[in-house]
């Protein structure tokens, strides 16, 4: 069998450790090495991508940079592609796929924000995948979501496309072991002198909520008198200013404002937090919360849907308002056997969105789609 993955990343992306197709078909491929697997990029890739000999990388221009290019791709680049490798199952970078193709194609999507009016589209990315979005749900052979939330809006939606739709998780990739406590205490001393801190994720989802994060924390400091500090971790591509009149503020000395450039320097960084806080204004697949759980800290985030959807009971909500989230801060903070529990769950919860268990079911999916087909 030879199975064509879409393997697309944003022009930030320092690397791929982090995309849910390439970690979880690199891991099918291990297990699978009686079946070739195409790795197709739109861009170039990284350097030194590490594959095994049943994978063969493709660099396929032009770079999918705005609709126009992207329909172009894939109703008239990808067919030409599948039929000259005979491919026989072709995963695309959803939510599209090709409608100009009889291979088996699986979707998988991670977002669906275009639906809603927050989201980080432009007006023309919208417009296109609103108009062609039910072609592409309908042609799908099967389709793979990545939470609950995602598969309850496709129910609402369409229906129909239940019987061929997965869950199959967010494909994060899980450490095996968790740092020692005197590494933990290295880190800290680096960071923040050795104090504990909460760290908050600054994102493009997220950044709107910066200035409320920094109230929440003086409210938490008028009332616990502690040596807590927060961290605001940036991975936001937004080139404002990250927070306006910073020199005025009374806690100044006691935020620590950190830009990973690295992998490792953000996982040390959240390894040794004592809680996270993520606040996400859209929904988008961010990672940055399932990634706090992985690593066995605590979480307080946004209370809705796509964010329950998740994390389930293993975190704290709190809606975006400065006086509830210095609360949940201040509960974290006194109540230790509610923060056990809430790393117990947490690490539950990571674990069925390993890239592990997404690989699995996707190779399951496929198998479906391959005995339907026969």
């Amino acid at each position: 069998m030879i199975i064509a993955v879409h393997i697309r990343f944003s022009e930030t992306q320092a690397g791929l450790s982090e995309n849910l197709s390439f970690q979880c078909f690199t891991i099918l491929a291990t297990n699978y090495p009686e079946h070739d697997f195409l790795f197709i990029f739109d861009r170039p890739y990284p350097a030194g991508l590490v594959t095994r000999k049943n994978i063969k990388i493709l660099l396929l221009p032009p770079q999918v940079r705005n609709p126009l290019l992207q329909h172009y791709w894939y109703h008239f680049k990808i067919p030409r592609l599948l039929n000259k490798y005979n491919v026989d199952h072709f995963i695309s970078n959803g939510p599209v796929c090709s409608l100009r193709t009889t291979v088996s194609q699986l979707m998988i999507i991670n977002d669906l924000s275009f639906l809603d009016k927050k989201n980080l589209y432009t007006s023309g990315e919208k417009r296109y995948l609103k108009k062609y979005f039910k072609k592409f749900i309908l042609k799908a052979s099967s389709v793979a979501v990545t939470n609950q939330h995602l598969k309850n809006i496709l129910a609402e939606m369409y229906p129909a496309v239940m019987d061929k739709t997965d869950l199959i998780g967010s494909g994060i990739k899980i450490p095996h072991t968790f740092f020692e406590y005197e590494l933990i205490q290295a880190i800290k001393e680096k960071i923040t002198g050795g104090k504990e801190y909460f760290l908050a994720f600054i994102t493009d989802a997220s950044i709107q909520h910066t200035i409320l994060l920094l109230k929440a924390f003086s409210a938490f400091k008028k009332r616990q008198l502690s040596n807590m500090q927060l961290l605001l971790m940036v991975s936001s591509t937004q080139k404002e200013e990250l927070i306006e009149g910073f020199s005025n503020y009374k806690y100044r000395e006691e935020v620590k404002i950190l830009r990973p450039t690295t992998s490792e320097q953000e996982t040390e960084a959240v390894a040794a937090a004592y809680a996270s806080i993520y606040l996400p204004e859209i929904n988008i697949p961010e990672n940055k919360g399932l990634f706090a759980l992985a690593n066995g800290i605590p979480l307080v985030t946004s209370d809705n849907k796509f964010s329950k959807s998740l994390y389930n009971e293993a975190a704290l909500y709190t809606a975006t308002e400065e006086r509830q989230l210095a609360e949940k801060m201040m509960l974290l903070y006194k109540d230790e056997n509610l923060r056990n529990e809430l790393i117990q769950a947490g690490r539950a919860i990571a674990a069925a969105h390993s890239s592990e268990h997404a690989a699995a079911k996707l190779a399951q999916s496929l198998l479906d789609t391959a005995t339907q087909t026969a």
